[in-house]
């Protein structure tokens, strides 16, 4: 009992991941392992760790800096002793230590500029992490989409197969009978092995779409992957803002533009590090140092004595302090370059930053304009398949009795066939559009 009991529980833990693994996958799922995996995002993430280490190694110039030196020498022949400043002939050992630091009092505001600067760049980098975020959430949005695309036109292809299956037999019943002509039943299965091409470009074109989206997840390509259908509303929406008024939010909420902008400021700090050149640097230094020779006695030379090192380390100890002043009057133009250099990259920086307004305001008129006309397009699609489902359904009815040919009747079905494909065509181009307008809004995608 307790070796089958065992042998179930062993079974049912075996059989858990792989019955994980064929559970669809949501649009929230596709997306989550999509940004934690995308190489973009990433590298922009660690880019950005490089900007943090930047800023945080400028704001250290704000701190004194602090430097020892320690050094050792032997002295052989004749020298002069550090410590009483006179000629000795005798081999001795020295040793000089010392400790310094120095503080920029003044620069021309260079350094809290560049903090600026810096602070900015981080900035900007953050913005640049949701653009590559966002980037991706649209390439999952259409991969999304074009899967459960694929899908529907799948099914609307087997559902014709099948009802030309059903009508070869019912054909053949009736050239059996002798109320129709073997030509009739030919032109049928000529129909149906289109339909089965149908079918299988169909499905052909669904694996396509789940490789692209499991690419585009950056996971391993697996043939039980499959996708979650979601309701998804499929109403036009009652109340439309504008192109402008899209426009006017999308520059609020988008992170391309915050990024461009903080660019754009961050030259303007940098025009102004340069600038900051032409000011007069104050510096502030410190010192302390001592030394010790061993050549070196004490009590004269008449009775001398050892003078330990830790006695002499500390008679010898010596203390400055410094002010100092640099005005730079000719630098052979490295000033003026630099100037000049950093107000060409502001006006770059300025014209980027234009130019990313104007491909976002050319996007959302575009998209706008799309997706006014696919919800025109949608809506009468409906209308088109409604009325040629009708015409179908009794053409159906025709062929069935006998009073309808076959070339007649593929004609109206070839027909519907084609006006379910342009519906399901036009239902989800303007679902996508719709998305996407809502996105250029800071709406975030779900389904």
């Amino acid at each position: 009992m307790k070796r089958t009991t065992w042998l179930f529980i062993l079974l049912f833990l075996a059989a858990g991941p792989a019955g994980a693994q064929t559970q669809p996958w949501t649009f929230q799922q596709c997306l989550d392992t999509a940004l934690q995996r995308n190489i973009s995002v990433n590298q922009s993430r660690m880019s950005n760790e490089l900007n943090k280490v930047t800023l945080e190694q400028v704001k250290s110039n704000r701190i004194p800096s602090v430097s020892a030196s320690l050094g050792e020498a032997l002295n052989v022949g004749k020298n002069i002793d550090p410590t009483t400043n006179t000629f000795v002939t005798e081999a001795y050992h020295s040793t000089n230590m010392g400790i310094s630091s120095s503080y920029n009092l003044f620069n021309g505001l260079q350094n809290s500029n560049t903090i600026r600067q810096n602070r900015l760049n981080v900035q900007a980098g953050e913005s640049d992490i949701e653009k590559a975020k966002n980037d991706v959430i649209l390439n999952i949005t259409t991969g999304y989409l074009q899967v459960l695309f694929a899908r529907e036109i799948l099914a609307a292809a087997k559902s014709q197969e099948v009802a030309t299956i059903a009508q070869v037999d019912r054909t053949e019943k009736m050239v059996n009978a002798g109320k129709s002509p073997e030509s009739d039943l030919l032109q049928i299965k000529a129909q149906m092995a289109t339909d089965n091409l149908a079918v299988i470009t169909a499905q052909n074109q669904l694996d396509m779409a789940r490789v692209t989206l499991m690419q585009l997840m950056d996971i391993p390509i697996t043939d039980n992957f499959e996708v979650a259908v979601p309701l998804m509303d499929e109403t036009a929406p009652s109340t439309l803002l504008t192109n402008e008024e899209i426009y006017q939010k999308s520059l609020t909420v988008l992170p391309q533009i915050t990024s461009a902008s903080l660019r754009t400021s961050a030259s303007m700090m940098a025009l102004k590090v340069s600038q900051g050149a032409h000011w007069p640097r104050v510096s502030l230094g410190a010192n302390m140092n001592t030394n010790y020779a061993s050549s070196r006695t004490k009590g004269g030379a008449v009775n001398p004595e050892g003078y330990p090192f830790y006695e002499q380390v500390w008679d010898n100890i010596g203390q400055s302090f410094s002010m100092g002043i640099a005005i730079p009057i000719y630098s052979n133009r490295q000033i003026k370059s630099n100037i000049d250099r950093a107000k060409i990259n502001l006006i770059t920086t300025r014209l980027n930053e234009q130019n990313v307004k104007n491909v976002l305001r050319k996007s959302v008129e575009q998209t706008y304009t799309d997706m006014r006309a696919s919800v025109k397009k949608y809506e009468a699609t409906k209308q088109q398949v409604a009325s040629v489902e009708s015409v179908y359904k009794n053409a159906e009815k025709k062929f069935t009795v006998g009073v309808m040919s076959a070339t007649d009747f593929l004609i109206q079905k070839n027909n519907y066939t084609q006006s379910q494909s342009n519906l399901i065509q036009a239902k989800y181009d303007f679902i996508f559009k719709r998305k996407i307008l809502d996105f250029y809004q800071g709406k975030a995608i779900q389904f």
